[in-house]
């Protein structure tokens, strides 16, 4: 989107502010009326649904490929291979 595109306002609220809120939009940690605020204009506004839809499409393989392990697991793994190198 050019600077211009940016300032467009849609459902009340510019495209700039959308991409602005976008992650914490993501995360649910915006206040209800945010929300709804975000969801008026991205009903509304092709440009930033879509890419608001790249955005949350990548940021749910990057989670769904990121494998956390707890710091206990870590620990068991490596008491275990300690172990089997004994």
């Amino acid at each position: 989107m050019t600077d211009q595109g940016l300032d467009t306002v849609v459902a009340g609220v510019r495209c700039r502010e959308v991409l602005a809120d976008l992650s914490d939009y993501l995360d649910g940690a915006l206040t209800p009326a945010r929300v709804r605020e975000l969801q008026a204009h991205l009903g509304a506004c092709d440009r930033c649904a879509r890419f608001g839809g790249q955005v949350a499409a990548v940021l749910q393989q990057l989670r769904e490929a990121a494998v956390v392990e707890s710091p206990v697991d870590v620990v068991d793994a490596v008491l275990a291979r300690i172990a089997a190198e004994r």
